[in-house]
């Protein structure tokens, strides 16, 4: 199969001399010699990649793209700032205007701090929880990007990080109220916060995450809901929204302008008010064109039926993949919220369940389907009925190959 992407990989080739990895990302091929690493260009709900195969894109820039690539309204916005000069030393007002709207959409949100990437976000909520509770140790749980004190309990990425910067960072079970209360007994008196994903692809269950905010209010730390993924795809006030809680901080990026490079850490003005006590700085922070993209992205979210969209194509998914696989000797289980679905593969034998899973993700690949093998897909607005049933189709031949394969 490498000749469908014989350029991807002449390119993957010589970049191994250039590039640690030979990519930007951590990992790549997903399947050896059967999936693209490069991409060409991105319109809508596709993407073309370097060998001119086109594929309905089901990763959306890994949950950036919430309206769809290259979505001219937000686009312009951008070239429009971009033309009158977008960084300087000094502030642009468009910050003020960006921050009303976050505020008037995300529940939790009372004040703003702006920067660039979700690591920068999640890092700086942690910093901000640090100076308001005087505490250094962090409780998280799901993927917060690649500082330090988020990968400490991470063992295929832990590499680099201090041994001092992993003793004071843990983690619990998800969907365990006891065993968020066990971690706090193990460190009285020394825990800033918990941050958390509000989900992964196991939604919550009824009265976690309050349960969570509750623990954490009990023992005087601050409880940060990690948004990144799922603020403005769940709802437009993002999971907290959704799930009825409001976190004393959240994160958001990614959707937040539709793919251009922005993040944001908000929440109550109690603890966002200690911000200037500590150091959060970057030459990029203050781009604003950036911010006319996210605007831009917002307003959409507010004005149309986004969301309802992004629902309705993942149930629709979802449901035609569960129709699939019933009955399938794969023990297939379809995962995750609509807006964010997934596969996960069951079988008890775990090099079976591996060389099923590859197989099913190189076919879908090989009948233009893009999807992640290790992580749940997300769903864009410029997705279609006909990308939906597609999608289907690939996947029913990919089932039938990957049960061949065990």
């Amino acid at each position: 199969m490498q000749g469908r992407y014989a350029r991807s990989y002449e390119i993957f080739e010589k970049a191994k001399t250039i590039f640690p990895g030979a990519v930007t990302r951590a990992r790549v091929p997903h399947v050896p010699g059967r999936y693209p690493i490069y991409m060409d260009r991105a319109r809508g709900s596709h993407l073309w990649d370097v060998d001119g195969n086109e594929y309905i894109d089901w990763m959306s820039g890994y949950g950036c793209i919430l309206l769809g690539h290259a979505y001219k309204e937000v686009d312009d916005a951008a070239v429009a700032q971009m033309r009158k000069g977008f960084i300087g030393i000094l502030s642009n007002p468009i910050q003020y205007e960006l921050a009303e709207d976050l505020i008037s959409m995300v529940p939790c949100a009372e004040m703003v701090r702006l920067l660039k990437s979700g690591t920068d976000a999640t890092t700086a909520a942690v910093r901000i929880a640090r100076i308001y509770t005087g505490r250094e140790h962090v409780v998280k749980w799901g993927f917060h990007g690649w500082a330090d004190w988020s990968v400490a309990d991470i063992p295929d990425f832990s590499a680099g990080v201090p041994q001092c910067t992993r003793d004071i960072v843990h983690t619990f079970e998800y969907n365990d109220l006891d065993s968020v209360r066990a971690v706090f007994r193990a460190h009285p008196g020394q825990i800033a916060c918990v941050i958390m994903m509000p989900l992964s692809t196991e939604p919550p269950a009824p009265g976690f995450l309050v349960g969570v905010r509750s623990i954490c209010h009990e023992h005087g730390a601050v409880f940060i809901l990690d948004e990144i993924r799922t603020g403005f795809r769940m709802a437009q006030g993002g999971a907290q929204q959704y799930y009825g809680v409001e976190p004393d901080l959240a994160t958001l990026s990614k959707g937040m302008a539709n793919g251009y490079a922005i993040s944001a850490v908000v929440g109550r003005r109690e603890v966002m008010q200690v911000t200037p006590k500590g150091l959060f700085s970057s030459t990029f922070f203050v781009s604003s064109m950036e911010m006319a993209a996210s605007l831009a992205t917002l307003r959409i979210v507010r004005e149309r039926d986004v969301i309802a969209h992004v629902w309705r194509l993942g149930e629709k998914l979802q449901a035609g993949m569960r129709g699939l696989c019933a009955g399938s000797p794969l023990k297939a289980a379809v995962t995750g919220v609509p807006p964010m679905p997934f596969l996960e593969f069951r079988l008890p034998d775990a090099a079976a369940n591996e060389r099923a899973k590859m197989e099913f993700f190189a076919e879908t690949a090989a009948r233009g389907v893009y999807f992640h093998p290790g992580h749940h897909w997300f769903v864009n607005y410029s997705h279609t009925d006909e990308d939906v049933e597609r999608t289907l189709e690939a996947c029913a031949h990919a089932l039938k190959c990957a049960e061949a394969a065990i």
